[in-house]
């Protein structure tokens, strides 16, 4: 046991010594400001808010947000509202109107019409209405139909005028149920998604949607599976069940609101830091994604409060703060705001970094993917494990030189994954090649409670909101205030996780693709020291795909699939992790099979011919642009 413990400190001691990037002093002065407690005050009154896109709750939480941001001396902070009316495009994004929802119940009735139980109301739980839901008022009988995504669902079942039990999300449903079937609407009891402990929990109510862009004008209200088991029990003795839906809500021409504020840099205000969150969210949204905005919030209170007091020097560039709707709202902002999006260097996204032990959940520091090389992964990744060692070493033995431990919070250690990039969040809207903005992902993953009427305040830990804080404040303090004679610093950082990583590479049999990253990793250093240069538009070479400059954005977006909006419904071989890649990489000089040997080092080996499908499909609708194939002795 001594010699674990004496191990444990040496490690601790020698990986602290090992950050050149940022001083003990500096480190003492983020570690000793960052407050989970804070930021814990703030989340809760997030949660009391419905915050759906463009919605009157959203807007009450954005407000909140500028108020405080403005207390702790950010004074250009203010809510910047893009039109939203399902007409305009962000690039690929097609922008969803506002939905808004005044009252919604779900009742029980008896024969006579009289009320028996409430089985949800707006109320007391805005997540018991899915989204996107229009106003009805109707009186009818329930019918089970299973799942309710097939044909085989409704076979010698009249659901007409009827509403259906129905055990997936209301999108699918509705376009059989309620467009073919004539059914009056829908009550779902779909459950979390399989990596989220799928039916652990029979009381959960899952958040539930509708299609943003359909003619079907309906309504859904989503139910526990223990309420529609006790239900499917009734009706499968063939007792009739009648019910009584009310709704008042639906959709209006409105605005994609971002709430941003700056702390103008002292050098370089031009270039900019992104500290990046996203605002909406079912109420309660505890820890998705209330945590990830209290989080930045704290980190603008904790960088503000430093800076003003002298304990840290003023950043030389400047950092920005955004809290907007997820993927949809910074496809908004980097299309509709391209003087914004030119300034930035790095993003630093949060989404869900509070789960204490009742959620289940894993903290990660997430590295962008493998397409685009940035030394901002190294850093995150040491400032993880520095938290890691300093939180371990707390835990272990109850004192620690930084242990970043909030008087009403756990006192475990974080243990923190240093995970490859995965997608889910805006930070993969920063890393499109349309931009090709390095981000770094501090994420939980996975957690039971998420898109649940259980994402509660109570589950969130104040220790884990501040170690996550002090990971995005170091991280982005550093960025903002790096120097080019700090270049060789920053590439002898890399060294000791290039060795971690050829090593990997070896054992996989990925050495050549490994090569490549190392050598762009180092060159990442040099490149961010580089002024901002006007974006060109090659001619398509002879034998590559070059990106079509004209259409920025990731192909799917929250209620709106670029892809398949203008290619169809056509099944493709190739999975949305490899094509997220594969559009990464297509960049004027890789061949298709250049392409397929980069994502079997990336992931899995592929087919060529996948790649190649994928890449025609894109071509066809105009994403990429295909090769100029030239007659021999023609002009070049």
């Amino acid at each position: 046991m001594r010699l674990a413990f004496t191990l444990l400190v040496l490690t601790t001691i020698a990986h602290a010594d090992t950050l050149t990037f940022i001083t003990d002093n500096q480190i003492s002065a983020l570690a000793t400001e960052i407050s989970g407690e804070s930021a814990k005050r703030n989340l809760e009154g997030f949660s009391r808010h419905h915050r759906m896109r463009g919605s009157r709750g959203y807007h009450a939480a954005a407000e909140q947000i500028v108020a405080e941001l403005k207390r702790y001396g950010l004074a250009d902070a203010h809510i910047e509202a893009l039109p939203a009316d399902g007409k305009i495009f962000y690039g690929t994004q097609r922008s969803r109107p506002s939905w808004n929802a005044e009252f919604a119940e779900l009742w029980e009735v008896g024969a006579n019409g009289e009320r028996v139980t409430r089985l949800a109301s707006w109320d007391a739980a805005p997540i018991t209405l899915a989204q996107d839901s229009w106003s009805a008022d109707v009186t009818a009988e329930l019918i089970d139909v299973g799942q309710g995504t097939s044909d085989a669902d409704y076979a010698n079942r009249d659901v007409k005028g009827k509403l259906v039990l129905a055990a997936a999300q209301p999108g699918p449903v509705a376009a059989l149920a309620v467009q073919r079937f004539g059914a009056a609407g829908i009550v779902s009891y779909a459950q979390n998604q399989r990596t989220a402990w799928y039916g652990e929990n029979e009381s959960l109510i899952r958040w539930g949607h509708l299609e943003t862009f359909t003619p079907v004008r309906t309504f859904a209200f989503m139910v526990s599976l223990k309420t529609a088991r006790a239900l499917q029990q009734r009706l499968a003795k063939n007792e009739t069940v009648r019910m009584h839906a009310v709704v008042r809500a639906g959709q209006e021409p409105g605005a994609y609101e971002l709430v941003t504020a700056t702390m103008p840099g002292a050098e370089l205000r031009e270039q900019e830091i992104v500290f990046s969150c996203h605002l909406d969210h079912p109420r309660p949204g505890a820890n998705d994604n209330a945590s990830g905005c209290a989080t930045i919030l704290e980190v603008a209170r904790t960088l503000s409060k430093l800076v003003a007091e002298k304990r840290l020097a003023p950043p030389r560039r400047t950092i920005r703060f955004v809290f907007p709707p997820e993927i949809e709202g910074t496809l908004a902002l980097l299309n509709g705001k391209p003087e914004i999006a030119a300034r930035i260097k790095a993003a630093i996204h949060l989404d869900m970094v509070g789960g204490g032990p009742e959620t289940k959940a894993i903290f990660h520091v997430t590295r962008g993917p493998a397409s685009q090389p940035s030394f901002i992964y190294d850093i995150a990744e040491s400032l993880g494990q520095l938290v890691n060692d300093q939180s371990a070493r707390y835990a272990s033995t109850g004192t620690a030189r930084w242990p970043l431990v909030a008087p009403d919070g756990g006192k475990e250690a974080l243990l923190a994954m240093m995970s490859p990039f995965s997608q889910g969040s805006d930070h993969q809207v920063y890393s499109d090649s349309s931009w090709g903005i390095p981000a770094i992902y501090l994420n939980d993953w996975p957690d039971r409670y998420i898109h649940t009427n259980m994402d509660v305040p109570a589950n969130i830990d104040s220790t884990k909101l501040a170690r996550a804080g002090f990971i995005a404040a170091a991280s982005g303090y550093v960025l903002a205030s790096i120097t080019p004679d700090d270049a060789p610093a920053l590439t002898a950082m890399l060294e000791p996780f290039a060795l971690e990583r050829r090593a990997a590479a070896m054992r996989r049999g990925t050495t050549k693709f490994n090569e490549w990253y190392e050598q762009q990793m180092k060159a990442s250093v040099n490149r961010f020291f580089l002024p901002h240069s006007p974006t060109t538009n090659p001619q398509p070479p002879t034998t590559a795909y070059t990106r079509n400059p004209n259409i920025k954005g990731t192909m799917g977006a929250f209620g709106y699939d670029y892809f398949t909006d203008h290619f169809g419904t056509k099944k493709l071989a190739l999975n949305e992790e490899y094509r997220y890649e594969a559009l990464n990489l297509v960049d004027g000089a890789r061949t298709p099979a250049e392409i397929r040997d980069a994502l079997s080092a990336i992931y899995e080996p592929v087919e060529l011919k996948d790649v190649e499908e994928y890449l025609a499909a894109l071509a066809s609708i105009g994403v990429i642009r295909p090769p100029l194939i030239r007659r021999a002795g023609s002009a070049p």
